[in-house]
Parts: C-alpha cells; sequence; structure tokens
C-alpha cells in the first residue's frame, strides 16, 4: 500500500488562508495598513510589546534587545530598518542609566573602553551600510509571493542568533537539572580555560592596569570592538553576550571589571551608533520615547516577579519563547 504524502507547496496554500485569518484579529490590533500603504502602529499595541519584552528581561535576567528587533517587525510590521535603529537608540538611554548606576562602584577600566570602541565604531559603521544597502535592494519571488531581501535576510540572520542562544539557554537548563539531580551546585561547571589568545604578540602592545592586564596586543582589542560594533550597527543588539566572554577569556580581564567596562564601550557606542542611524532615517521618536518608558517598567515588574520563578522552569519557558520567535518569524516570509 503506498501512501502519498501533501508536498510543502500544499500545505502552504492550504494553511495559509486559515493562519491569516486566525492571525488577523491579533495583528490588527498592533498595526493597519492604509490604502496607500502608510503604516500605522497601535500605541496601546507598542506599549505592550515594551512592557513584555521588559517583563522577560527583567524575568530572565537577559538583555531583551535581540528580542525587540524581531518583536517589533513581526507584531507592528515595522520594517527592520527602522526597528534596528529605534532600537538601538533605546539601547542609549538605557545604558546611561545602567552607567549612572555602575559609576558608583568604579570597575571600569576606560582606557579599554576607549580602545574597544575604536575598533567599535568601524564595526558599527560597516553594519549600519550593511542595513542601507538592504534597505534599497528590492525584492525576490518566494513561494510565489514577494518578499523584500531585507526581510528574508533578516530574518535568516535573526533566526540563527535567536536559535544558538536558545541552544545555549537549553543546555544550562539540561546542566542545571543534572546538577540538581546529582545534588551538586552548576556554579563553575564548563568554565572555558584562559585563551591562548592572549600570548599573541604582534606589535603593537599595550598595558591596561585598571584590568591588570600587564601587554597585550592591540589587534586583539580592536578585533573586539569591531565584532561588537558590527552587530550592534547590522542587527540593533548590544553585542554584549560577544564583548562580555571576549573580554575575560580572550583579553584576560577580570570579571568585576569587564561588567563596568562593558557598560561604558555600550554607552559611547550606542552614542555614535544612534547618531549614524538618525542620518540614515532609521530612526522613530516615538517609537524609542514609548519603548524607553515600557521596558523599564516591564523590567522592575519582571525583577519582582523573577523571585517567585523557579529558576530552571524559567529557564525551560524563555526556551520556548524563543523558537517560538523564531517559528513565527519563519512563517511571515514564507507566507
Amino acid at each position: 500500500m503506498t501512501v502519498t504524502l501533501p508536498t510543502a507547496s500544499y500545505w502552504i496554500k492550504y494553511l495559509h488562508p486559515e493562519i491569516v485569518r486566525l492571525a488577523q484579529p491579533v495583528v490588527g490590533w498592533f498595526y493597519t495598513i492604509a490604502p496607500g500603504g502608510d503604516l500605522s502602529v497601535s500605541l496601546l499595541g507598542l506599549i505592550v510589546l515594551g512592557l513584555g519584552v521588559g517583563l522577560l528581561s527583567g524575568s530572565f535576567g537577559v538583555g531583551s534587545g535581540f528580542l525587540m528587533t524581531p518583536f517589533l517587525n513581526l507584531l507592528g510590521n515595522i520594517p527592520f530598518n527602522v526597528a534596528i535603529g529605534s532600537d538601538v537608540a533605546h539601547m542609549l538611554g538605557s545604558s546611561t542609566n545602567a552607567n549612572l548606576r555602575q559609576r558608583a562602584m568604579g570597575y571600569v577600566d576606560y582606557k579599554l573602553g576607549l580602545l574597544l570602541f575604536a575598533g567599535s565604531v568601524v564595526g558599527v559603521e560597516a553594519g549600519a551600510q550593511l542595513v542601507q544597502f538592504l534597505k534599497f535592494s528590492g525584492e525576490i519571488s518566494l513561494f510565489g509571493h514577494p518578499v523584500g531581501i531585507m526581510a528574508l535576510t533578516m530574518t535568516v540572520i535573526f533566526s540563527l542568533l535567536l536559535g544558538w542562544i536558545g541552544i545555549m539557554v537549553y543546555r544550562e537548563t539540561m546542566a542545571s537539572t543534572r546538577a540538581e539531580t546529582m545534588g551538586m551546585s552548576a556554579e563553575g561547571q564548563g568554565v572555558m580555560p584562559g585563551s591562548r589568545l592572549q600570548t599573541i604578540n604582534l606589535p603593537p602592545m599595550v598595558s591596561l592596569p585598571v584590568s591588570g592586564v600587564e601587554s597585550i596586543s592591540l589587534w586583539l582589542i580592536l578585533g573586539v570592538g569591531l565584532a561588537s560594533g558590527l552587530l550592534t550597527g547590522f542587527l540593533g543588539v548590544s553585542g554584549a553576550f560577544i564583548r562580555m566572554p571576549a573580554m575575560i577569556y580572550v583579553l584576560g580581564v577580570p570579571t568585576v571589571v569587564s561588567l563596568g567596562t562593558n557598560l561604558f564601550e555600550l554607552l559611547i557606542l550606542a552614542t555614535y551608533a544612534t547618531f549614524t542611524h538618525s542620518l540614515k532615517g532609521n530612526i522613530d521618536l516615538v517609537l524609542i520615547i514609548v519603548l524607553l518608558i515600557t521596558t523599564a517598567v516591564g523590567s522592575q515588574l519582571g525583577i519582582l516577579l523573577q523571585r517567585k520563578l523557579v529558576g530552571v522552569r524559567t529557564l525551560q519557558v524563555y526556551t520556548g519563547i524563543i523558537f517560538l520567535t523564531i517559528l513565527l518569524m519563519l512563517l511571515k516570509v514564507i507566507l
């Protein structure tokens, strides 16, 4: 007996009208498109979105930058270039507040921060130029309907980024579960060894007295700055998930100093990123103001909620949210 399975295109054609019908009331609450093509985003929808992302950030103890841009495009239908530029400007406001709190502690290596910025500014500008290129790159046909090259590119990149983060979070939950089962603490497991990159003696060499680093190649510092700056300029994320481990394991900076230095570098990095994206027309002031207020409130609520949540289960929920976001992004492009 032979069983013939429907093709992928069949399922897409069959499910597409039904998905659109079911999703229309939800999506339509966030935005509407006038007959002339003008986009109108619901203020209440943006408030709910900002509170939700801030709540996630406060509850799970992770940054919201890499979720904000996809959510703005998914729920608000805001073009990726505006979502990226506005999220960078929103990052500037939040990092300013964080720096004011961190300043009293004094754990900041300003020399390292400025050297990182020298590399980051090149990366930010390169990323912003890539956004501009994609903004005017036109459309292609995918599954019989036109899709913007920028939307397709950003969907693929954010899906890969979120997928990697989701896998890392899932592995952390599994490690924590095994540690609890065996009656051991998960702290200190999987600690990365000192990087061999620290031994590279490529001139010029610089010293970082505040960080306790006697001598390190300037090119290593610039490389770390370039990589994190590219992520900020191109995707609108802080790049801290690369910059922080790199400062600790590549540059040999103590964790307590890397925390404050990361915030300082992020502040001047976000300042330049906001400037260059504003010149390119990628920033919406009203959107920034709404996000600054709502994410700040949502984050505080999330911190209060975190005290009542079980650690491993919250990470599992967070992993589910990440992979659901990936699925919705891919469906939006395919359908």
